[in-house]
């Protein structure tokens, strides 16, 4: 062992900026690898927290045109109450509120704001939540919380509201009301990668079906979702009157696979996943050839201790454990690095924890995975290295092996392929990105702001020279806020989905919203039938065309609507969703009066005064202050933190990721050169002495390189494309394939390798040719 140990450390000493390069390179690989692996557990260990996670289930609503996995409390009881294979089933509905904690005089002495509440319905059923989900109970009684006037907190939520005491028998209220909230219970926090928010957790009441804003849970029998569907699906054909198909997804693919509910992002994932072990990959091939171009030099001594009585095992044994200590002290300095990167700013684009206490058992087994590769790395240069016999290993003929070259120039144009490809696709994932963040809704939404649940004080409003204009709406769109319907129902002889958004007549006026047949609202459309302006995409999913102005929709059973014209399609939801059909009605009443939104265009002169004097007629109803946002930058902001945040996130690490597999790569390729540059010094020598020029020598250094380069790009650039264009048809809406990405990825890595490599080739080229001759 000794021996192997001064044999390693002779290695490290001979060509100590070779082994560091590789060295570095392992240890950034590992530490990257370890980033990416504590992200991808995170994600795809989502909802798995669960001890019935396996059999636990969310009801989500089909139709022609929708997928909605908001249901109510009662609509599930109907559903469960036809299965027996469903065991448990309870609504949660998530909503945001601020509570406070006051003293015996009424004074307020501590508030939390946005707190996320969670909510159940009032039905029996609503205990079954301990049922479904079993919270960790740390305090209290949980079997009166579902009862008004009582609460179960979470853990955190609890320390927030009463710090460190025991909460339990203390009372909070509701921000304005008066109404003491007793709580009954503290569980522990549910983690992190999970559906279930830490909040408050107490009593709704609801108690009409039309209220869809919760979602379902259900657990099932093991093994009877497909029972439960196909039943599903037969009670359907035998009731027409139920429009709806009822699919249950397992709680564990929401996040990665229900774009509507979780915040990850399968692809994206599974690339990022694909980029660490493609990293780690690379790192080993440096090292591979590292080995094998080191062969040359070592194998006079290797054949030398085979002449001295030397067993060929022990001499592989010694090699192969050269390459384990190699990778293990990679390891050991990536942990440095790991440290470094949990404090830096890559860690604002994880969702999960990067810390190493918190991932001891993922550290571990990187660490054991590091011995086995380096292991595993070892065994071909071993055994290469000592496949020669001894004469020709002592008068040096093999360093010209043509095998041990060719290896070499494979492996390197495999990593040439790999990091085309990523430069490539990371442009693309940027500028989809990008797209998505940027591409219009259809609305003008210049110098227009919003009062959310505002009082209807236009006309005092309008009083102001520099408000131009003032419509409202039920919902703003391209927010997806749940208070616009979802209307389903038979129409024209066939099943017809249609979002319905109430405004006020002016509403397509005030965006800009074209109207490319029949007529838009009018002031009187307020009284009397309930009039409707559908988008393009209704009228051409559902046959019409351009005849449909004129028709009638039915809204209910006793109620219809006049459909009056088609408007232009514009965005209601995200991008991530394509357009569907929509419609516009005027009557607020249909809608239970429900106005989410006052939209006040500004003349854009004056613009702070005009804001403050809102604010001045909004306290006149209320005593405290509102947000007066501009839309266009809420609607964005809303939907980058909603849905594009995570995405993004995911984006710039896999970005990050793809720079460092290439430094990575460039480092390897650098550590040959190295390493070439001094077995071939007396070769250098020769060609200047005999009148070769500098850039011949570098030329001479190079061209391998530049030939395996192109050979990749040949390889890579339309493998990209491939990949590329598969990845852009998940979305509604992308970027075009642009040519230039292509050249731009091949010709970025081109001239990071050109300008790395060519760096040592002109230290060689232009080093004393005396020198090189002595030291042959």
């Amino acid at each position: 062992m000794k021996l192997i140990i001064k044999n390693f450390l002779i290695l490290l000493k001979r060509f100590t900026s070779s082994s560091l390069l590789n060295i570095t390179g392992l240890a950034v690989a590992f530490a990257v690898f370890y980033v990416i692996i504590v992200q991808t557990y995170y994600d795809f260990g989502y909802n798995r927290n669960f001890k019935k996670n396996i059999y636990l289930y969310t009801t989500c609503s089909l139709s022609s045109t929708n997928r909605n996995l908001q249901t109510s409390p009662q609509s599930l009881n109907e559903f469960a109450g036809k299965y027996p294979e469903i065991i448990n089933h309870c609504n949660i509905q998530m909503m945001w509120d601020d509570y406070d904690v006051r003293d015996s005089a009424d004074e307020v002495i501590r508030t939390v704001t946005n707190i996320p509440i969670t909510l159940s319905s009032e039905n029996e059923d609503s205990r079954n939540f301990f049922n479904v989900f079993e919270p960790e109970i740390i305090a209290g009684d949980p079997s009166t919380v579902f009862t008004p006037g009582r609460a179960m907190l979470s853990e955190s939520i609890a320390k927030k509201l009463f710090g460190n005491t025991n909460p339990t028998g203390k009372v909070f209220f509701k921000k304005k009301s008066n109404d003491p909230i007793t709580v009954v219970a503290v569980c522990r926090d549910f983690p992190e990668n999970c559906s279930m928010e830490n909040g408050i957790y107490l009593l709704r009441y609801i108690n009409s079906a039309e209220d869809i804003g919760s979602t379902g849970y259900v657990e099932l029998v093991p093994g009877s979702r497909e029972k439960i569907l196909k039943k599903n699906a037969e009670l359907r054909r035998n009731d027409g009157s139920d429009s709806w198909q009822t699919e249950l997804t397992a709680l564990t693919d929401i996040h990665l696979k229900f774009p509507e509910k979780g915040k990850g992002n399968i692809n994206l994932t599974i690339s990022l996943l694909t980029i660490g072990i493609l990293l780690i990959i690379i790192a080993y091939i440096n090292f591979v050839n590292f080995s094998v171009a080191m062969a040359p030099v070592r194998l006079k001594s290797f054949n030398i201790r085979r002449v001295l009585g030397e067993s060929f095992s022990l001499l592989r044994f010694s090699i192969i454990l050269d390459a384990v200590f190699l990778s293990f002290i990679a390891f050991l300095i990536s942990i440095l690095f790991i440290s470094y990167i949990a404090g830096s700013v890559i860690k604002e684009f994880l969702s999960a924890d990067l810390s190493l206490t918190g991932n001891i058992g993922l550290l571990s087994l990187i660490g054991a995975s590091s011995l086995l590769m380096g292991f595993v790395a070892g065994i071909y240069p071993a055994f290469y290295s000592t496949s020669f016999k001894p004469a020709i290993a002592l008068n040096g003929s093999f360093s010209t092996s043509r095998s041990s070259k060719n290896l070499r120039n494979i492996l390197i144009a495999l990593q040439y392929v790999t990091v085309i490809f990523l430069f490539i696709t990371a442009g693309f994932i940027k500028l989809q990105q990008n797209f998505m963040q940027n591409k219009s809704l259809g609305l003008r939404t210049e110098n227009v702001v919003c009062l959310r649940y505002g009082h209807n004080i236009k006309n005092e409003l309008l009083k102001n020279p520099d408000i131009v204009d003032i419509a409202r709406a039920n919902t703003i769109q391209g927010m997806a806020i749940p208070f616009a319907r979802n209307w389903e129902g038979t129409y024209n002889g066939m099943q017809a989905s249609v979002r319905l958004i109430t405004v006020s007549p002016n509403y397509l006026r005030f965006f800009g919203i074209h109207i490319i047949e029949g007529n838009d609202f009018s002031e009187e459309d307020d009284y009397g039938n309930i009039k409707m302006i559908v988008n393009r995409t209704f009228a051409e999913q559902y046959g019409f065309n351009h005849n449909i102005t004129g028709t009638s929709f039915p809204l209910d059973s006793d109620k219809t609507a006049d459909i009056i014209g088609i408007a232009e399609d514009t965005h209601f939801e995200s991008l991530l969703e394509p357009i569907k059909p929509m419609a516009f009605i005027t009557d607020e009443n249909f809608s239970g009066g429900l106005i989410d939104a006052t939209l006040i265009k500004l003349s854009g002169q004056n613009t702070a005064k005009t804001i403050d004097y809102i604010r001045e007629e909004w306290r006149k109803y209320e005593s405290y202050d509102i947000e007066v946002p501009f839309i266009g930058a809420m609607i964005k902001e809303y939907n980058y933190n909603q849905y594009y945040k995570p995405v993004d996130n995911l984006s710039k690490l896999i970005s990050i990721s793809g720079l460092i597999t290439v430094i990575v790569t460039i480092m390897g390729v650098y550590g040959l050169i190295l390493f070439n540059a001094k077995l071939k010094r007396k070769t250098i020598a020769l060609h200047k002495i005999n009148g070769a020029s500098a850039g011949e020598v570098i030329l001479m250094l190079n061209r391998g390189f530049i030939i395996q380069f192109v050979a990749a790009y040949a390889i890579a650039a339309p493998l990209a494309y491939i990949v590329v264009k598969r990845w852009l048809e998940n979305f509604a809406y992308k970027t075009p394939v642009y040519l230039w990405v292509f050249i731009a990825g091949g010709l970025l890595v081109f001239v990071i390798t050109a300008l790395t490599v060519s760096y040592q080739s002109y230290k060689a080229a232009t080093a004393n040719p005396i020198e090189g001759i002595k030291e042959s």
